[in-house]
């Protein structure tokens, strides 16, 4: 479970359309990091998908097997947390960075933060993302640009796509399937208020393209917090006024914490 290197995770779950972008932008990760002398690999969770999704990743893993692509099915479908965990377990390095299958990774930004992670031995790290309209005239705009502060405990603006320690996750938890549509802001209220490090690094990590029935346009999903989040971590809105070990913590692997 600690050996040093890169596995990127991309669940899926009837995204057939988006995976050629987003295992084209993993592959390239993966020799990126190969090249420095990382070992990577990249490994799709299809969660038991119902549109072309399995065929294509059948496909794809023997044309790009030696790339270093595997695929893990469910045999039903068991949820976003239950795909994660998965990937977790399929995972042969520390090292994981998960990206949904509407996410494209920016290659050459990969090592900074696994370098980031190692050097400081914080449990997760993020960059920027720019969130792209599919198919719209206009630019897009910034997400995951700013790191954990209390204000985190009134709404999450912290996407998935990041890299963690597999180790510490692992130590505390994993995912919890029980928060459904909020695993992943369950999963950084749950690293923060146990006091492990997440770290905001300050580059493009990747893209994240919105599409009609992209979860960041659901407000009750994305901008809201349900009771039982609520009560697990700040029964009493007190949260802003206590310390956290990962408070606004930014780092570059040329520039230290800054």
């Amino acid at each position: 479970m600690d050996r040093d290197g890169v596995t990127i995770v991309i669940p899926n779950w009837n995204h057939e359309v988006f995976l050629p972008r987003s295992i084209a932008s993993g592959l390239a990760g993966v020799e990126a990091m190969r090249r420095s002398g990382v070992p990577s690999e990249l490994v799709v969770v299809d969660d038991h998908s119902r549109d072309g999704s399995a065929p294509l990743l059948r496909q794809l893993e023997v044309i790009y097997r030696d790339r270093g692509l595997r695929v893990a099915s469910h045999a039903r479908n068991s949820g976003l947390a239950a795909a994660r965990n998965r990937g977790l377990d399929e995972a042969s390095y520390r090292y994981v960075v998960f990206m949904d299958a509407d996410n494209e990774l920016v290659p050459g930004n990969l090592g900074l933060l696994h370098r980031s992670l190692k050097e400081t031995g914080a449990a997760a790290a993020f960059g920027n993302l720019l969130a792209r309209e599919q198919n719209a005239r206009r630019a897009g705009w910034m997400i995951s640009n700013a790191g954990i502060h209390p204000k985190i405990f009134s709404g999450n603006y912290v996407d998935a796509f990041s890299m963690v320690d597999r180790v510490q996750v692992h130590d505390s938890g994993r995912y919890d399937a029980s928060c459904s549509a909020h695993e992943d802001y369950e999963l950084w209220l749950h690293l923060a208020t146990t006091g492990r490090r997440i770290l905001f690094v300050p580059v493009v990590f990747g893209y994240y393209y919105i599409v009609p029935n992209s979860m960041i346009k659901d407000t009750d999903q994305n901008h809201r917090i349900n009771g039982r989040i609520r009560r697990i971590f700040d029964q009493v809105g007190a949260r802003p006024m206590l310390p956290l070990e990962t408070n606004c913590l930014r780092y570059h692997p040329d520039l230290g914490y800054h």
